[in-house]
């Protein structure tokens, strides 16, 4: 048993102070602290006082001992974390911070400024979820003895997907444990010594030429706004936030996504899905917002007509598409199934195949092989496909994708299909079915 501020938690064998404080709903302040990282000790917000123990002790560091008495909040350790959290803004741009007008700016600034430099609260992306802006609040902070010092370092964007402002980093060293911990990558590193320390790669290497494969988790942990997805920090707070499953492959990624306007904005891995234990793919973490909500996504069904794909409706695509069908028996008709598609979709489709007698139902592309020898005349695709030119005895081809991606100049009938985001649903992975959740609403009428 523990006494904490007078309150009696229960003793957990091999757990620190702060592990234990924050399962009984005891706040701590810290920096440095994060509930997927090992205990660091670099911030010493969260200085505790043991009776019985000279001095003050890390609570993210000190194990836990069975008949400690602890305290976490008096007047002597509150004087010294605002000491110490003093010196981290006086490297902070934290201007705005202790601004006499912050409440008057909050109230009626409609937004972030957008700026290539971050001076303050008013211009960081990061500006609603700021760690350190939630703890200035906490300790009432209005003041500061001491002079701000910008480190003048410059802003780094040679790489791909995010920007770095090491300005505003107070080495609390998150994103370096937990590339070096958690996704076992050692890309980022604490670089030089003393008062010139900083984060960055060995040899100030870029990023990408590195093993860097750019999974943001060094962003979803950094406490300010030192580190940011570059097409995805200025949305600031997303009207909705929506957990799904990735259908990029079948790892079973769980996605955490902000929804603004009707759009995808934003991707990070679901926070409360502890079996994922690496960060998610560059291609979910980065690329699906700007994928999802492209310009040339397929949003009409089209039929050809005069050498043109014109728009339509689904109600005469679906006639058109019935009196194709119907012009040719069930063995000269074939589907091609992808691997992408929910449960739902693949069974809908076999129960379709299955009502019109069609027996030619294929899953990879190997399987294309069949069309020639067989001679099939319709070919209804839901990916696209290479090679499909090559098969002289097709007649039509029914082309049902998200984007006009391979094979789409040659079909005769082209159907819009709902993204994974854009659907409920089942996907059968390695960990299992994982459900799928509607994310957004499809473009027109995919």
């Amino acid at each position: 048993m523990l006494v904490i501020d007078g309150k009696k938690v229960p003793f957990v064998e091999g757990k620190t102070i702060l592990e234990i404080a924050r399962e009984n709903n005891i706040h701590i302040p810290t920096l440095c602290a994060h509930e997927r990282l090992p205990s660091f000790g670099a911030c010493r917000l969260c200085m505790i006082k043991v009776h019985g123990v000279p001095g003050f002790m890390n609570a993210c560091t000190t194990p836990a001992k069975d008949g400690m008495v602890i305290t976490t909040n008096n007047l002597e350790i509150k004087k010294l974390r605002r000491a110490i959290f003093e010196l981290i803004l006086s490297e902070h741009p934290s201007s705005c911070m202790i601004c006499a007008q912050a409440e008057h700016c909050d109230k009626f600034n409609s937004g972030i400024m957008k700026a290539g430099v971050i001076t303050g609260c008013n211009t960081c992306p990061n500006k609603d979820m700021c760690e350190v802006r939630a703890i200035a609040e906490e300790l009432n902070f209005k003041t500061i003895r001491f002079p701000i010092f910008y480190k003048e370092l410059p802003i780094e964007r040679n790489d791909p997907f995010f920007d770095r402002d090491y300005n505003l980093c107070i080495h609390c060293g998150r994103c370096v444990r937990v590339c070096q911990q958690v996704e076992g990558a050692h890309i980022l590193v604490f670089t030089k010594r003393g008062h010139d320390t900083k984060i960055g790669t060995s040899f100030e290497k870029p990023h990408i030429e590195t093993d860097c494969k750019f999974c943001g988790q060094c962003i979803d942990v950094c406490p300010t706004g030192a580190l940011s997805a570059r097409g995805q920090k200025w949305y600031q707070e997303p009207d909705d936030r929506v957990r799904t499953t990735c259908m990029l492959c079948n790892k079973g990624c769980r996605f955490e996504m902000d929804v603004k306007w009707g759009r995808i904005v934003a991707v990070r891995p679901d926070p409360d899905y502890k079996t994922l234990k690496t960060g998610i793919c560059v291609k979910g973490r980065f690329c699906l917002p700007t994928f999802f909500n492209a310009v040339d996504r397929i949003r009409f069904p089209r039929f050809l007509q005069n050498f043109k794909l014109y728009p339509t409706n689904w109600d005469e695509i679906g006639s058109h598409v019935a009196e194709l069908l119907e012009a040719y028996p069930p063995s000269k008709i074939a589907l091609y199934l992808t691997n992408f598609l929910t449960d739902e979709s693949d069974y809908v489709f076999r129960k379709f195949a299955e009502m019109m007698e069609i027996t030619n139902i294929y899953t990879t592309v190997e399987d294309l092989t069949q069309i020639p020898k067989k001679g099939i005349k319709v070919l209804w695709t839901t990916e696209g496909l290479p090679g499909l030119k090559n098969f002289k005895t097709l007649e039509h081809l029914i082309f049902q994708e998200v984007f006009p991606s391979e094979g789409y100049e040659l079909a005769d009938v082209v159907l819009p299909a709902a993204a994974f985001t854009e659907q409920f649903g089942t996907y059968y992975t390695q960990r299992g079915p994982m459900p799928i959740q509607k994310v957004v609403k499809a473009p027109d009428l995919a």
